[in-house]
């Protein structure tokens, strides 16, 4: 372990090309963990001129631009020019274990200009848990996108999403407690009952105005009876409620890819 710390490169801070640097008038990084509502309010950001919070290390862009780079210091320049609005705001979306594997290489929070912070979470975790056991059997993340397989109850899957998104709190949580980082906390729940008003918090974190109040996503609410069909069947049958007892699932890198 010594050896490999001894030998081991710490993160480098990315130089921005000045013509890039010039561009940028502010940053937001969304930290968030899978089906927390993330794609929903990226939606928004981008329909707000606040940015383009994608998932700009690594995930959807690496299986959806085969051209796109697999080294963390470019993807951060894509995500710098890409994902950035014409007002001059970037915007980033990532899961801790996207952080956790930037983490090897680059030093984001010295990486990125005028850097803020949106800690995105879902209040109701099972739930979550639910949305992505279905989204990574079906394949359908977004319901614009078409299922390519049927789902189908797994109670031992969803135990294992719920310990792996309350591990993916627990590293963000954990994260911004050490290094003292301010945040703005939103939560799904609030984002869909008040999306101006989640739009117009973040536009202030940013020192940003609104330009209307007409904004939307393109996006469905993808829960429906079988979802709630879903929570019965694991409250009924995959519940431990006696203790804190849980079941011991292989971590599969969780927060190390």
């Amino acid at each position: 372990m010594i050896t490999k710390r001894l030998f081991r490169r710490p993160p480098i801070a990315v130089e921005i090309p000045p013509e890039v640097l010039s561009e940028l008038r502010a940053g937001i990084l969304v930290c968030t963990s899978p089906r927390s509502g993330s794609n929903h309010l990226a939606a928004l950001m981008a329909s707000a001129g606040l940015g383009n919070p994608l998932e700009w290390f690594g995930g959807r862009r690496l299986l959806e631009l085969p051209d796109y780079p697999r080294d963390a210091p470019n993807q951060l320049l894509r995500a710098l020019t890409d994902g950035r609005s014409s007002t001059g705001i970037y915007a980033i979306k990532i899961f801790a274990s996207q952080f956790a594997q930037v983490a090897k290489s680059v030093n984001l929070p010295a990486s990125l200009p005028n850097l803020h912070y949106v800690r995105l979470t879902r209040g109701d975790l099972l739930g979550q848990a639910i949305s992505w056991t279905r989204a990574r059997q079906t394949r359908k993340f977004r319901s614009t996108e078409l299922r390519r397989a049927p789902p189908r109850y797994d109670g031992e899957a969803i135990a294992r999403s719920l310990e792996r998104l309350l591990m993916e709190n627990l590293a963000w949580d954990g994260w911004f407690a050490r290094n003292g980082l301010p945040f703005l906390p939103l939560t799904y729940e609030q984002v869909q009952q008040n999306p101006v008003g989640s739009l117009g918090a973040i536009a202030q974190l940013v020192g940003a105005s609104l330009s209307g109040t007409d904004f939307e996503s393109g996006l469905e609410i993808q829960r429906d009876r079988l979802s709630e069909e879903w929570r019965d069947r694991f409250l009924s049958e995959d519940a431990d409620s006696p203790s804190f007892e849980h079941r011991k699932y292989p971590s599969r890198g969780l927060l190390r890819k």
